[in-house]
């Protein structure tokens, strides 16, 4: 009997983990083998078997049991990547706004993560907040976040209520608002020379704005990002320090 407890908690744990292991940032990649993933799901999953309680007496032997218990497992695990998820898409949104911006909108760069294409400054802040996530130790918060998961959200005790839908609708609309405060000092800045640009191009028609305003919207906009970079640092220290708050909130809605 306590070798199907055990075998019954370290698959649930197994899934639970798994499903986070697939989603969250840099190890949820695709250029990441899965092999891999597993590999540290199960490492993990041992672990976790002797630090975790489960309570698998709700567990009933049919197949619609284990089937729910199965999905609960899968959505906690994807919910807690998920939530990390959301700030990298924002970096890319930021990114991708600053680029169009600075004309740089048809040049394209292969995620390795994601294997579709990125404007080029989203993958130049999406390497820079990656340097930050690691040097932070943020990856530390899967971690305690999948062992206070199965406090806060037991197996078979997952609730979908509306007060957690608003949740995450409330921290994916943030993305937006993240994302212009991330590109700001660069938007308003070109903003500026554009306006300056329109002047002075009323005031001296002979000049060629476009042949001019190109290269001066380029070098501006590196100009105003580079300077801008101590800023950017304070944002995604401040955007992975909640994170931490924002996956434990979630979390304590999720269970009953």
């Amino acid at each position: 009997m306590n070798l199907t407890v055990e075998l019954y908690s370290f698959i649930l744990i197994l899934i639970r983990v798994s499903a986070m292991l697939f989603t969250i940032p840099i190890i949820g990649a695709r250029n990441i083998p899965i092999s891999f993933k597993m590999g540290l799901g199960f490492f993990i999953s041992l672990i976790l078997i002797h630090v975790v309680k489960i309570d698998v007496s709700v567990l009933s032997k049919d197949l619609y049991s284990l089937g729910l218990a199965i999905g609960g497992e899968i959505l906690i695990g994807v919910t807690i990547g998920l939530i990390a998820k959301l700030i990298f898409t924002t970096v890319d949104m930021a990114g991708e706004i600053m680029g169009f911006q600075m004309g740089f909108s048809i040049v394209n760069v292969i995620d390795p993560q994601t294997s579709t294409q990125v404007p080029i400054i989203g993958q130049f802040q999406t390497i820079l907040s990656t340097l930050i996530f690691l040097s932070m130790n943020a990856h530390h918060y899967f971690l305690k976040a999948i062992v206070d998961s199965f406090t806060l959200v037991p197996p078979l005790h997952l609730t979908l209520s509306e007060r957690l839908l608003n949740t995450i609708m409330r921290l994916a609309g943030d993305m937006f608002v993240i994302a212009i405060r991330i590109g700001a000092p660069v938007i308003v800045a070109l903003l500026i020379t554009n306006i300056a640009m329109g002047i002075i191009s009323k005031t001296i028609p002979q000049m060629n704005i476009l042949v001019v305003g190109f290269p001066l919207t380029v070098f501006g906009g590196l100009i105003v990002m580079s300077l801008s970079l101590p800023l950017f640092l304070y944002l995604m220290q401040k955007i992975f320090e909640a994170m931490n708050g924002n996956i434990f909130n979630v979390l304590s809605l999720m269970g009953r």
